[in-house]
């Protein structure tokens, strides 16, 4: 939008003739309808599970939150930044998730299998989050700053519960 705006400013005042204008408001517009993939995983996993009124099981938001953070390990900075931020939106909505910060605590029993196909059947609270330990010490200094934002969140979180 700023782009096209530019585009059109320019040549009401004389600096671009009719067919740079029209290339520029071509890209421009390109640009507005090229979206990212990560843009689009992140606009489905918020409709999923944050812009319902109807409550997702918690086993089900659970393992997408786990299969989310070991992603966040391999993804591009930017990627990780924007899992870790939805992550902390998932404990906010499901305070339950808490459970799978602690290592100390586990909260279910047996084996937690990643690569079953249904997340209802995985059991993810066999395991913890321990891959947002590995997000503090990114050499990307944004991850590991939303990653300490979600972690003092939680042990903020975890206090109030305790008193």
């Amino acid at each position: 939008v700023a782009a096209a705006n530019a585009a059109r400013a320019a040549t009401e005042t004389g600096q671009l003739d009719g067919g740079e204008q029209s290339e520029q408001l071509e890209e421009a517009a390109w640009e507005e309808t090229l979206r990212s993939e990560s843009d689009l995983l992140f606009e489905c996993l918020q409709l999923m599970f944050l812009g319902r009124t109807k409550v997702s099981s918690l086993t089900r938001v659970a393992a997408f939150c786990k299969r989310i953070a070991e992603c966040a390990l391999c993804w591009p900075p930017k990627t990780a930044v924007r899992a870790i931020e939805f992550i902390h939106r998932l404990l906010i909505k499901y305070p339950a998730l808490d459970r799978m910060l602690s290592s100390e605590e586990q909260a279910g029993c047996g084996l937690y299998l990643r690569d079953l196909d249904d997340p209802d059947m995985c059991n993810p609270f066999a395991t913890c989050l321990f891959e947002l330990h590995w997000l503090q010490i990114h050499y990307h200094a944004g991850v590991q700053a939303a990653t300490a934002r979600l972690l003092n969140y939680a042990k903020s979180e975890q206090k109030k519960h305790r008193l």
